[in-house]
């Protein structure tokens, strides 16, 4: 499943100052592939191995071939490369867009985009952006921070303390990166927690109702995304059950076909879940 064109248009258009100049009628075009192409080949009239599926891009070099063609090649040439359903195009370097490619663009309903941002830039930006996008993803009832440098996913069932557990880490110089739900996203390099935009920076503690982490410990307390690299699980003391003594025994929590390491954490008053976590 892919996002449209619109809710790139919508989350990308003030980091990227994407400005839509033809086509506004296919907004709702899906983007189902992360990759970009740059279409110079097409251009010359090359389309063996064109990624009609991908954003189409054209910087500096392209649009000056553009401007030694003639005006009914140039139509010709465009006329073929937006007939094949491409999903949008952008020029990038704010550099000027053809009559042509605005006339094709809105007979064929293909949004085109144009922007400051020089191409290379440009192309890795809207890159991450796409495979963040379509990367497998999930949500986990659950509180995530950065201890020294580490992941850490803390679950456990509804009032166990996960919260206090992380008020108390944050105040102890760790970062928070997530509460309540944590948003865990896939990668190539692994799985990812993010925070939920309206829940940044904010703690939910039984008693003591919402925490503003950033007014009180400062931004440097938080972080807007980590990989997770531990699970702890947090549970009520059960005196019926062993619990791990000599740390021999591996146990893994799996997200999204992932297995993160996991340690299990009895609870019982007087014992300091920070520091276990720490260590």
């Amino acid at each position: 499943m892919g996002i449209s064109v619109g809710e790139l248009l919508k989350d990308k258009k003030t980091d990227l100052n994407l400005e839509l100049v033809a086509g506004e009628a296919g907004l709702g075009k899906e983007l189902c592939v992360a990759d970009v192409n740059r279409c110079g080949l097409a251009l010359t009239g090359y389309f063996d191995y064109f990624a009609t599926e991908r954003i189409q891009v054209i910087g500096n070099a392209e649009v000056e071939y553009l401007k030694k063609l003639s005006p009914k090649k140039k139509e010709t040439v465009l006329e073929k490369i937006f007939s094949r359903r491409i999903p949008m195009m952008v020029i990038c370097r704010h550099l000027p867009v053809a009559r042509e490619i605005i006339k094709v663009a809105n007979l064929h309903k293909v949004p085109v985009f144009k922007t400051p941002v020089f191409t290379t830039k440009f192309i890795s930006e809207i890159t991450n952006y796409m495979e963040e996008k379509l990367a497998p993803k999930t949500r986990i009832h659950g509180v995530m921070v950065d201890v020294y440098g580490v992941g850490v996913l803390i679950t456990g069932k509804s009032g166990v303390g996960k919260s206090e557990c992380a008020l108390d880490l944050v105040k102890r110089g760790h970062r928070l990166v997530a509460d309540d739900l944590v948003e865990v996203v896939s990668s190539d390099k692994g799985l990812f927690g993010f925070p939920q935009k309206l829940l940044r920076f904010y703690l939910e503690v039984r008693g003591l109702g919402i925490v503003n982490i950033k007014e009180l410990f400062g931004v440097g307390a938080t972080r807007d995304r980590k990989r997770i690299e531990l699970v702890v699980q947090m549970e009520e003391w059960d005196e019926k059950k062993n619990y791990e003594r000599v740390g021999l025994q591996e146990q893994h929590h799996e997200i999204l076909e992932v297995k993160i390491p996991k340690i299990i954490i009895p609870v019982k008053p007087g014992r300091n879940i920070a520091i276990i976590v720490e260590v």
